[in-house]
């Protein structure tokens, strides 16, 4: 069959072959040609999409190590390492101040946060105090004649007396003889009634009423009077009796002693009502107010409670404690509450107007500032600087710098506050970089006849003014750090060692291109010798101020390649690292044998 086909046959089994190897050819092609427009349009979608978000742009490179090693570029640190470069952040230019922290950052600092509310500050006053006597009730009895007592009703101290009980009876020559003028008056009364002449008898009942206010005026009751004038005769004693009720707390009086009208014989208190005493704190008192109500308890008897007001709150304080005492007055049922003991009060103090309230947790006190960070939302804080008036129950009142919709940050705002007051120093050293304008170097050729390079534009300065000017600084920053301890005689030390500095400086400068920063630094200085620290943080501002002036218009270069940083709010604590003095010295020194 092969034989009778023989040339169809070949051309079969040579046709087999060529086909078979030209559709693996034409698949594998096809292949290649697919993966390769997929690769085409993967790479197309991840540049669209990194064009349609956008790269992260660089903000400026910083050292790992030591974050006020700043530099626009990417180069090495002083220890060797490579810089870092910092991106600026989705929306950092929106809003001045805000700091951006990663939600993971703030789940592990245990940041917690509490809106702003408005309701009405209530405050319970605690404080311990001393029951005493009411001192409307308290009275002391005397008698208006002198005499001696023939018997002593009221023997001892403490008891108990009624009013009108009798307390002495006592023989009076000027007494006896009082009622001897007072029968005489009855008698010419009598004789002078039926008289024709009607003025005979009005004269002699005028003469019986004056002579009954005598007795009257000699604390004679009336009963005894009318006892008088029944029995006209002459009583030898006559009868002292008690004007109230109450408890006699004290007692001068024996039987038998000679008593006159300067001698007090008995103290009555009346025990019914009492008063209590307490002391306060002066911060305390803007919230305190006759007619609060006050619940007092004693520790001896737990579960009663005595409840009174206040009526009194004195207009002075003592000068030891630095307290005032506030008076409050209680019922005494059964008279349990003795003189002279101490109990706990509790002043309800009346809820002031409706204010704006936050938690008092939440403020971060500076000693010249307030400032309460708020929340703004995924992962975004910003520090405000509020005015704080009264604060009671873990609540403070807001004045300013918050609205009702904020949310402030409660716990963990002291991480926040520190990478707040970083992040403003990098912007403020970045402004100032920006703003400076670059030094060309001398060229090779000229390295015996350059000028000084200059700083900044103003004020050119010799190298050893600079030298002199780095001292200065030094100084300064010591004079800072004396003012973190709060240590008013250290602070005056290191001002007078920076006056010293100063006047070197001002030696130097003939032309007196620098008089009008060096003029208030050494007025400022003179606030710092003091020693009161209130002054002297007011005088290291000026003084900050002019320092700041005095190295932007000298050594601006130098001092931004070191990081010095200039303190302008004094009453903060700063314990990040500020420059290195070596590294500025070096510089000066490298400028200067250029």
């Amino acid at each position: 069959m092969l034989k009778k086909h023989g040339p169809y046959s070949m051309v079969i089994l040579l046709l087999v072959p060529a086909l078979l190897f030209w559709f693996a050819y034409t698949g594998h092609t096809k292949s290649t040609d697919t993966q390769e427009d997929n690769l085409e349009q993967a790479i197309q979608t991840h540049d669209a999409e990194k064009k349609k978000s956008g790269e992260k742009k660089i903000k400026y490179w910083v050292a790992p190590m030591d974050p006020t090693y700043i530099r626009q570029e990417p180069g090495k640190s002083p220890m060797g390492m490579d810089l870092v470069p910092v991106y600026e952040e989705e929306g950092e230019k929106s809003a001045e101040g805000v700091i951006r922290i990663d939600p993971v950052t703030v789940q592990s600092i245990g940041v917690r946060t509490a809106p702003v509310t408005r309701g009405q500050l209530r405050k319970s006053i605690r404080a311990v105090g001393r029951i005493t006597y009411d001192e409307k009730l308290v009275e002391h009895i005397h008698t208006k004649v002198s005499g001696w007592v023939e018997t002593l009703y009221v023997k001892t101290t403490g008891e108990e007396v009624k009013k009108g009980q009798e307390l002495l009876s006592l023989y009076s020559p000027e007494l006896v003889a009082t009622q001897e003028e007072y029968l005489q008056a009855l008698n010419y009364r009598d004789r002078t009634s039926s008289s024709a002449f009607r003025e005979v008898a009005d004269s002699g009942r005028s003469l019986v009423e004056a002579s009954r206010q005598r007795l009257e005026f000699m604390d004679i009751d009336a009963a005894q009077i009318d006892e008088l004038e029944k029995g006209r005769e002459v009583q030898k004693y006559m009868t002292l009796k008690s004007s109230r009720s109450g408890i006699v707390i004290n007692k001068n009086v024996l039987d038998g002693m000679k008593v006159d009208a300067m001698m007090e014989l008995y103290t009555i208190a009346d025990l019914s009502r009492i008063w209590v005493i307490a002391s306060v704190y002066e911060y305390e008192l803007p919230f305190l107010e006759t007619g609060q109500n006050v619940e007092m308890t004693l520790s001896y008897s737990p579960g009663t409670v005595y409840r009174g007001e206040v009526t009194f709150i004195y207009p002075f304080l003592s000068s030891k404690t630095r307290t005032a005492q506030v008076r409050m007055e209680f019922d005494n049922p059964g008279l349990k509450l003795k003189p002279d003991m101490y109990v706990d009060v509790v002043i309800h103090a009346r809820p002031a107007s409706s204010e704006l309230l936050v938690p008092a947790e939440a403020i971060i006190r500076t000693g010249s500032r307030n400032v309460i960070i708020t929340a703004r939302g995924k992962g975004k804080f910003l520090p405000k600087e509020v005015t704080i008036g009264l604060e009671g129950e873990g609540l403070a009142q807001v004045l300013d710098g918050l609205t009702e919709n904020d949310t402030v940050v409660t716990s963990g705002q002291f991480l926040i506050d520190s990478e707040s007051n970083l992040r403003e120093a990098v912007n403020k050293m970045l402004e100032v970089s920006a703003g400076a304008p670059a030094v060309e170097p001398p060229s090779s050729d000229q390295d015996n006849q350059a000028e000084e390079p200059q700083a900044s534009p103003g004020i050119p300065v010799s190298g050893p003014q600079k030298t002199l000017i780095s001292d200065l600084l030094e100084h300064y920053l010591k004079v800072h750090a004396a003012l973190v301890t709060e240590s008013g005689s250290a602070v005056a030390e290191k001002a007078h060692a920076m006056h010293t500095a100063l006047d070197r400086l001002k030696a130097s400068d003939t032309d007196g291109t620098m008089k009008s920063m060096t003029d208030v630094m050494d007025s400022s200085l003179e606030g710092l010798h003091a020693g009161d620290l209130q002054t002297a943080r007011t005088s290291f501002k000026s003084l900050s101020r002019a320092m700041k002036d005095l190295i932007k218009s000298t050594i601006r270069d130098e001092a931004l390649s070191s990081g010095i940083k200039i303190f302008l709010n004094s009453g903060t604590r700063i314990s990040d690292r500020t420059c290195g003095f070596a590294e500025l010295r070096n510089r000066i020194n490298a400028r200067k044998n250029y």
